[in-house]
């Protein structure tokens, strides 16, 4: 159970309700109240699972995975049923890349303000992590902690890290370039840094951190929940993957390494695929196949900020979704083209049966997605299903290591690694050309096993297919993709007091 305790929520207050506007509102430490904690490895141990708890927080602040890493790839058009009367159009302007009425609400729009997407303009609640992290990693690293031993500081200090390379991983992902730095007390401004060299600079932190982290965990509690050495691996993937779209003339190193990350990670046997009907095992969280969750739990008052900034508040409707007043119909659907795409008719594949229904190819809000199936209510409660947000698990990496194989020409072994899942799919074994036949296998293949995870846009970013209508319903021009226009606009915040900070060029409109 994450534990909010009282360091990092005075930390936090103070710094923001400060009358200082110093970079990023860093306050010295005699300022705060830090000097009274980290006093006992109990103490540390719960400023741990607050930094957990505070990126739970920033990336449920809004439906961030769902808009961003779904949402905008056009595939999923807002719903012809209005079941509540309230306007969800926001859903076809992110499809269009029209950005910035998600942020500055129009009038008449006054609804999408529940939703806070403006918090996808606004960088500083990453930055409260990452300093959260910085100070964690100075304290205990100079403290003498009577209870805490020396390879009790490694691994918390090896978590802090992850924790801050999965931090700077998300945010590279939505603007691009972002200010860096690893310093417990920073307040000098500082410029936007290049985003293949903050992801390089968090490919080295995290690589030296890796051993001083366990497998994985046996505790159920702590499996997927808290960084192991299983999920900072596909974390290094993740990020090797995105520069290797961005540095052209470093990518076969990017894949090489992606690949014997990939393969590490799998002799480990630390991990597994369980099998497909065990779906809501896999969707609930912490499971054998987890790498990295975002907890929630309604039990234990872990939940997002809003309920509906999860994935599945745009994709499930009565019975799934209560009441049934205001819930007959889904907000969304995907695209029936784009589903026909991926699942031709004739070839069997028990994510069907497993996560559609009958509607499966309705294009109206009768579609209905059951990946996230928990019914959490039986009553009248507007909830929605108590299922983890699964940020890393062990059927992406592997498509990771199947993708950089293939790149790399190794296309025998990509195939084997594609194969694992489709076997486990229950669907017809891939026994086509290698080349570009393959990749496009292996990007359909992940298109299909991670739907609704918020993985999809990001990957059209990393690979280019943003500009191919195949993928994206509204293709990005060359002109607009080099010009920045698969960011997301900055929040003119971020240039108070540091007259070294750009926005993002696109968005200056």
């Amino acid at each position: 159970m994450f534990r909010r305790i009282i360091y990092i929520t005075a930390l936090l207050v103070f710094i923001t309700q400060s009358g200082c506007k110093k970079f990023l509102n860093v306050q010295p430490l005699d300022k705060l109240s830090g000097n009274a904690f980290f006093k006992s490895a109990k103490d540390v141990e719960d400023n741990m699972w607050d930094i957990y708890g505070l990126f739970r927080d920033v990336t449920g602040s809004c439906p961030m995975f769902a808009v961003a890493g779904e949402v905008r790839a056009g595939m999923l058009p807002s719903s012809p049923q209005k079941n509540d009367g309230n306007d969800r159009s926001f859903v076809d302007y992110a499809a269009k890349n029209d950005l910035l009425p998600l942020i500055y609400t129009p009038a008449g729009k006054d609804f999408w303000n529940i939703f806070a997407l403006s918090n996808l303009a606004d960088w500083k609640p990453f930055y409260r992590v990452i300093q959260a992290c910085n100070i964690l990693q100075y304290e205990i690293g100079r403290r003498n902690i009577p209870d805490l031993s020396a390879d009790a500081v490694k691994e918390y200090q090896a978590e802090a890290s992850f924790m801050r390379a999965m931090s700077y991983f998300m945010m590279v992902r939505l603007w691009g370039d972002v200010p860096y730095y690893t310093d417990a007390y920073h307040e000098s401004p500082l410029p936007r840094e290049k985003m293949v060299t903050v992801m390089n600079n968090c490919i080295a932190d995290l690589s030296a951190a890796l051993d001083a982290l366990p497998w994985t965990f046996t505790d159920p509690a702590f499996r997927g929940a808290r960084a192991s050495k299983g999920a900072a691996i596909a974390l290094l993937m993740e990020m090797n993957m995105w520069n290797a779209g961005f540095d052209k003339g470093n990518a076969n190193n990017l894949y090489a390494s992606t690949a014997k990350l990939g393969d590490d990670l799998i002799k480990s046997g630390a991990y597994q695929l369980l099998p497909i009907d065990q779906s809501f095992t896999i969707f609930k969280g912490r499971s054998m196949e987890s790498l990295f969750d975002i907890v929630i739990s309604s039990n234990y008052n872990e939940t997002l900020s809003q309920k509906w900034n999860d994935l599945s508040e745009l994709v499930v409707h009565f019975p799934y979704k209560r009441p049934a007043n205001g819930h007959q119909y889904s907000f969304t659907y995907f695209r029936a083209e784009y589903l026909r795409r991926l699942y031709p008719s004739g070839v069997p594949d028990a994510r069907t049966e497993m996560w559609f229904d009958s509607q499966m190819f309705a294009n109206d809000g009768t579609f209905l997605f059951l990946k996230y199936n928990s019914l959490y209510e039986q009553g009248n409660d507007d909830v929605n299903v108590d299922n983890n947000l699964i940020i890393l698990r062990y059927a992406g990496a592997i498509l990771l290591r199947a993708e950089a194989l293939a790149e790399l020409g190794q296309d025998d072994e990509a195939i084997r690694m594609m194969n694992m899942i489709r076997d486990r799919a229950k669907t017809t074994l891939y026994q086509g050309p290698g080349g570009v036949a393959l990749k496009e296998a292996i990007f359909t293949e992940r298109a299909k096993e991670l739907m609704m995870e918020g993985h999809y846009y990001f990957d059209l970013v990393r690979t280019g297919r943003v500009m191919n209508q195949q993928w994206c319903y509204y293709p990005l021009t060359q002109s607009q993709f080099d010009n920045g226009a698969w960011t997301w606009p900055i929040n003119t915040a971020a240039l108070d007091n540091n007259p070294y900070m750009q926005l993002n060029n696109y968005w200056l409109r």
